[in-house]
């Protein structure tokens, strides 16, 4: 019996949403009926941290409810706190900053270097205060944020920096695993994530006693009396789907990277879109593939709208922090951000792209592309 091939037709040629192929998670969950136990105490809960510290190569990993819940615990296990100052980049979408409102702290939104989804060390220099706190750096859309050099400075100036991987999940920035490199990494297991609970996220990090600070904080402190805490807890079905796909995700990372590598064959050899760079030792995961116009990608944009695949920037308004207005008070200049934002396009190459979906899409950047290109002629 063959599998039917995904809807496919020209109003709506490419599902964005990858759901995984069935793996065993109603057996899992099954089995956790069975026991009795869902809440964040069921006995899944730390077998899926282990399974989880043990992919990603590090010491420990505290499962939670969301990513904005990794973020914020974290943040709190580091001591921010009211009147604390956070540096967070200016390409950040609301999930990443919230949390640092939710700590009663302020959020110092900083350029990112030109054409690079990396903190600018020089706008980093120009922010760090005192009061800086912590710092947040973001692979967005699963592309590596090589911060290496804004690091050095923040670890100087003993700040920690938090990295916020929640689009990341198999990324590799110098070799390393996107929220491997720094003091935490925040992961989500929202839904449209590579692996997906439905809702759910962790923390990753090698620092025991943070992760006990985290453990505490997210499970009303053991309810012992002696710690504060909140109920961040990840449900037990959540971890038991989040156990069974885990063993999915390099074969859906080396599908993803594959049909990137098909739809970037497709680029004209004069074509005015690129690929968001990275460097020699980094792989994105390809949450989205992100091209790079040579200019305004608006155009670009609308015609891969109105053929009815949106790029993520038109679908959800993405422009710098700051253009929001729940954090207009903290705008700063962030040029470089700003020409980021204007300039990219996010498209799908999940695995459950239909060879003829992917040919749809590499035929629509082929035609984009040359039409922008005949527009840039004098």
């Amino acid at each position: 019996m063959t599998t039917p091939e995904p809807a496919f037709d020209a109003a709506h040629p490419v599902d964005d949403r990858y759901t995984p192929p069935a793996c065993g998670e109603l057996d899992e969950i099954t089995g956790v009926l069975a026991d009795g136990r869902l809440s964040g105490g069921a006995p899944v809960l730390p077998i899926y941290e282990k399974a989880l510290a043990g992919w990603f190569g590090v010491q420990r990993a505290v499962a939670v409810n969301s990513g904005t819940s990794a973020l914020h615990a974290t943040l709190i296990a580091l001591g921010v706190r009211p009147g604390d100052e956070v540096l967070v980049p200016a390409t950040a979408p609301l999930p990443t900053a919230m949390p640092i409102l939710t700590c009663g702290a302020t959020p110092v939104i900083v350029d990112t270097a030109a054409g690079s989804l990396t903190l600018d060390p020089t706008d980093v220099a120009a922010k760090l205060t005192a009061r800086t706190k912590a710092a947040i750096t973001l692979p967005l859309w699963g592309y590596p944020a090589d911060d290496t050099t804004t690091a050095g400075l923040l670890t100087a100036a003993g700040i920690p920096i938090i990295e916020d991987a929640c689009q990341a999940h198999g990324t590799k920035v110098r070799g390393r695993y996107a929220g491997t490199r720094h003091r935490a990494g925040c992961f989500s297991t929202h839904d449209r994530k590579l692996l997906a609970t439905g809702e759910g996220g962790f923390v990753l990090t090698d620092d025991e006693e943070l992760a006990d600070r985290i453990d505490f904080y997210t499970h009303l402190g053991h309810l012992n009396g002696h710690v504060h805490g909140v109920n961040h807890k990840l449900a037990g079905p959540l971890a038991a789907i989040g156990l069974r796909r885990l063993r999915g995700l390099e074969a859906q990372l080396r599908t993803r990277r594959a049909h990137a590598a098909r739809l970037l064959a497709a680029l004209p050899d004069d074509s005015p879109l690129t690929e968001l760079g990275y460097g020699p030792q980094d792989t994105p995961n390809y949450y989205n593939l992100v091209l790079i116009a040579s200019d305004s990608a608006e155009p670009l944009a609308a015609g891969f709208t109105a053929a009815g695949l949106p790029p993520d920037s038109t679908r959800y308004a993405y422009r710098p922090l700051y253009h929001r207005p729940l954090f207009a008070a903290y705008a700063t200049a962030c040029p470089n951000a700003e020409a980021l934002c204007a300039a990219t396009l996010q498209l799908p190459v999940h695995p459950d792209m239909s060879p003829a979906a992917l040919q749809w899409v590499a035929d629509r950047i082929g035609v984009l592309a040359a039409a922008h290109a005949e527009r840039q002629r004098p």
